[in-house]
């Protein structure tokens, strides 16, 4: 269906009523149009009207066209805007403040009518594609949230808390928890590479062959080097997921192996962080396929926790660039653990103090949080 059977609405705002009636005569028989003189107008209208579009003049009393799409913005975020304006006097500073602030286009009077109704015929397809866009995505995410656990499994000696939180609509992440005929519980965390429907194409094939091929499961090694054959050759070459692989054992034994991500983090009930152990890192799964890891066992005593984290956690960025980073994941446990008991509240904790850090932006990654404590 094109725009021009949909009527969209356009509102156009300008102080000079012969700009206003040079829009009508060149919109107006193709779209519903709004044409009004003042920014406080603009305001009361906008709410009922529903612009899909406005068209803003830069330069006008009270209000300047700028503040003026911040306004409507905020009541209507996926509002396109495009500027535009007679004047002559800063034309360059206002095409780059323009394009800033995120308006669709920039354009000076006097204007051509086809340059005009090209224009506002492409921002209208385009937002209509990206309306068909979203609404996809939409229906990915809500597909992918069946596949991750809602909550973590109940066990007799350990108590598991997770978080996780997707980068964009679908994550790339994966965690899942496996019962084994032991009584044991095995447990993945992976990060896939990239972003978007390719890293979760990776997490809904990781799932599929933990979820299909029970004889995986076991010792962390040679689970991990199963699923590197078997990832291998189901994704494109560019593509990989870093893992951490662990089986919590009776008595608080604790097997894991790493492909390619941070080992688990052990801390004490009093906060204090154990030295992390790399030594049994190996590539991450689908690099290559007869790639062999190790198998760590540590004991963990009562009180003991583990935290397994993805990237996104201590790659999180502030305004000046910097990294949340390793160091300061492990200063926020210490501080953090001894005053937290749940782990579900320690959890929240970690990304209170990881979205203190970065001081209003937002995450550019995945990320998942898995704590499990000893009983």
């Amino acid at each position: 269906m094109s725009p021009k059977s949909l009527r969209a609405r356009i509102l156009v705002v300008d102080d000079d009523p012969r700009v206003l009636h040079a829009v009508k005569r060149v919109l107006g028989t193709q779209y519903e149009l709004a044409t009004i003189s003042s920014p406080a107008e603009a305001l009361a209208t906008a709410g009922g009207f529903g612009p899909d579009l406005a068209i803003l003049d830069i330069r006008m009393p009270a209000m300047d066209g700028f503040e003026l799409m911040r306004r409507l913005q905020a009541e209507q975020p996926d509002l396109d805007v495009i500027f535009i304006t007679g004047s002559m006097t800063e034309p360059d500073a206002n095409l780059i403040r323009a394009i800033r602030q995120g308006a669709f286009y920039y354009i000076q009077k006097p204007f051509d009518r086809e340059v005009l109704q090209s224009l506002v015929e492409r921002c209208l397809e385009l937002r209509q594609l990206r309306g068909v866009a979203d609404r996809e995505l939409t229906k990915l995410r809500q597909a992918q949230s069946r596949l991750l656990p809602q909550e973590a499994p109940v066990h007799p000696e350990y108590r598991l808390a997770f978080r996780y939180r997707p980068f964009y609509f679908a994550t790339g992440d994966y965690h899942g928890f496996f019962p084994l005929p032991d009584g044991s519980l095995a447990v993945f965390v992976g990060d896939s590479s990239g972003h978007g429907p390719s890293a979760c194409m990776l997490m809904a094939t990781m799932r599929t062959l933990l979820s299909t091929h029970p004889d995986i499961h076991g010792e962390p090694g040679t689970a991990l080097s199963r699923l590197t054959e078997m990832f291998h050759a189901l994704i494109p070459p560019d593509l990989f997921m870093t893992a951490v692989y662990l089986v919590l054992g009776p008595n608080g034994r604790v097997r894991w192996g790493a492909a390619g991500q941070h080992p688990p983090l052990r801390v004490s009930a009093a906060g204090e962080v154990t030295p992390m152990d790399r030594a049994g890192i190996g590539l991450p799964l689908g690099v290559e396929p007869q790639e062999h890891y190790q198998t760590v066992n540590w004991q963990i005593h009562p009180g003991e926790r583990l935290l397994l984290f993805t990237d996104g956690i201590i790659e999180a960025t502030n305004r000046d660039g910097k990294l949340f980073g390793l160091a300061r994941l492990r200063n926020a446990l210490a501080e953090l653990t001894p005053v937290f008991l749940s782990s579900e509240a320690l959890l929240d904790a970690l990304v209170d103090r990881v979205k203190d850090f970065m001081d209003g932006s937002d995450f550019e990654d995945d990320f998942t949080l898995l704590a499990i404590e000893r009983r």
